[in-house]
């Protein structure tokens, strides 16, 4: 009789442990995103599905970069934007990929500025889910760096992200930058 209650008893607390912990497990978590970035900007064309917001004569550009973050390690990303021109500065909108180091990625939302006077630029990034762990993932972001006059791509101590070499309008446009935001998932 006692080893039959002993029984039940242990059986009854694994289960609500493992309950707990799957619980527990899946509740969405919120942390702090920072990273540094280093990229270019190649201007392919006239952009092909404008931002609504965005004045006539928007450039299409690729944003091709990587860098080391706190969530997602040494991470890749491809940003496809329009981006529309003036006298001082440059304003764009578009979508961002990033995969993180174990392949899961980030959608993301962005918004920028670019002033042509300084190089600075601003970002805002909206995490709109992913893949992998990042599925239902939201949040949000700033970046911010500047335009440089290196050609190197290979800012930072690893592989190198493949050239992109579509019709080019212009030189590509190299920047650096980082990021501070959360991201929950």
């Amino acid at each position: 009789m006692k080893r039959l209650f002993a029984i039940t008893v242990v059986g009854l607390l694994f289960s609500v442990m493992f309950l707990g912990g799957v619980c527990v497990a899946g509740d969405p978590v919120t942390k702090p995103f920072t990273a540094q970035w280093s990229g270019a900007i190649y201007s392919v064309g006239p952009c092909v599905d404008p931002d609504p917001s965005l004045p006539p004569g928007a450039v299409q550009g690729l944003n091709v970069g990587k860098g080391v973050a706190t969530i997602t390690g040494k991470s890749e990303f491809v940003t496809v934007a329009c981006t529309a021109f003036s006298a001082t500065f440059a304003v764009s909108s578009g979508w961002m990929i990033l995969t993180a180091a174990n392949g899961d990625k980030l959608h993301i939302r962005i918004e920028g500025t670019l002033d042509l006077v300084t190089g600075e630029w601003t970002e805002e990034e909206s995490i709109v889910g992913g893949t992998g762990r990042f599925k239902d993932a939201t949040g949000y972001s700033e970046s911010g760096g500047n335009i440089i006059t290196s050609t190197a791509l290979d800012l930072f101590p690893f592989d190198t992200i493949p050239a992109i070499k579509p019709g080019l309008l212009a030189a590509p446009t190299y920047w650096v930058g980082k990021t501070d935001g959360y991201i929950t998932y």
